[in-house]
């Protein structure tokens, strides 16, 4: 599916530049039309509600064939923080977590919390101006690491954090590696047959298209042998039953499963079906060449771009010394993107965009500039 293909499919293209997918993405139209007819079924009675409970294992398997992985090693759940409880209940007493101070909180606070009611230490890493997140965070790895928790992409500076680097140097010394990978799922990365962490956890409702809701989390259950943090009757062993005990949970990572919102996992389908389509390796190399074009766009304006490390599909750029940016002008100008609490502007390209739309953003967040009192 060539990016054109795929553009097609999101109605909200024709009125919007649409670079706010860091924040949440415009909706696909197999997904929303997909949702209209569970809605419209909904109103009619028509629906079969064990067919609807069953989408989240369903889409469990779609995930698992989409990424490469064993279904068996893939959790289904509703929010990334699920995830992240996981892997920091994963930590011995005495040992460190290892996580950026700066990381996104629904990593960086499962794990404070558990450092705070356990025998586990916290290393909330602080970078030094002009170094990296990977550099930082491999430097903060030693002989004490229990577990390492990162985000690939993180939309604060957009830094494509080296999970290779930071997996290398945990493993040297038996450390596990948490990888949050929520911001590039989707667009420039599918496959994890081969990937190097422990633990690889995304939530679906932005690169992936899904709605809000839908997690999923990579873990190989003969390594992580803890049992469920909320147990229940996704989490317990087959066969599914609804009353009275003897109570075991599942040998497989479905342990970790939560109690699906069904209209969620229904439209989850039909975003995998869709992202099942692209060809990531092509995916990765049009953002990347997109935000490259960004860069040097808005360079020439005056931006700076404030990230530190390898570059992503997701820009950070700060405006020029003595200006801001006004968003009613943008909003005017058709563009969608976010303007972060220190005034940066934050923009992410998807498969979808084009460089009509680099084009077109930066010259509104030229035109968009004000002078700051």
């Amino acid at each position: 599916m060539t990016p054109e293909d795929f553009r097609r499919n999101f109605p909200a293209l024709e009125s919007w530049t649409w670079l706010d997918t860091p924040g949440a993405p415009p909706g696909a139209r197999t997904v929303t039309t997909t949702l209209r007819r569970a809605l419209d079924d909904w109103d009619s009675g028509s629906y079969d509600w064990l067919d609807w409970d069953r989408a989240a294992d369903a889409a469990r398997y779609d995930f698992a064939r989409w990424t490469g992985v064993s279904p068996e090693s893939v959790a289904s759940q509703t929010s990334l923080s699920e995830a992240a409880t996981v892997a920091a209940r994963c930590v011995p007493d005495g040992a460190t977590t290892v996580v950026a101070a700066d990381e996104f909180r629904s990593v960086l606070f499962p794990a404070m919390e558990h450092a705070a009611t356990t025998l586990s230490q916290i290393d909330l890493v602080q970078r030094r101006p002009g170094v990296s997140r990977t550099e930082s965070l491999v430097e903060a790895i030693g002989p004490d690491t229990g577990l390492v928790m990162v985000s690939e992409v993180l939309t604060n500076d957009g830094e494509l954090v080296d999970i290779d680097a930071v997996c290398t140097a945990a493993h040297r010394h038996d450390g596990l590696v948490f990888a949050n990978l929520t911001q590039s799922l989707g667009v420039i990365r599918s496959d994890l047959s081969n990937h190097p962490a422990d633990l690889v956890a995304a939530h679906g409702y932005k690169w992936m298209l899904c709605p809000r809701g839908t997690s999923w989390l990579v873990a190989d259950p003969a390594r992580i042998t803890i049992g469920p943090t909320v147990a229940s009757w996704k989490s317990a062993a087959d066969p599914e039953q609804f009353f009275a005990g003897p109570y075991s949970h599942a040998v497989t990572a479905s342990r970790f499963n939560s109690s699906p919102a069904w209209l969620s996992w229904i439209g989850a389908r039909a975003a995998l079906e869709l992202l099942a389509e692209i060809d990531t390796d092509a995916s990765r190399s049009h953002v990347l060449h997109l935000a490259d074009r960004y860069i040097n766009r808005m360079a020439g304006a005056g931006f700076r771009a404030i990230n530190s490390g390898a570059r992503s599909h997701i820009v950070v750029a700060a405006p020029p010394d003595r200006k801001r940016i006004d968003p009613e002008r943008l909003q005017e100008a058709g563009v969608r993107a976010t303007i972060t609490a220190r005034g940066e502007l934050r923009v992410g390209f998807h498969y979808f965009n084009t460089e009509a739309d680099v084009d077109h953003a930066a010259a509104s967040a030229r035109s968009a500039l004000v002078e700051h009192p």
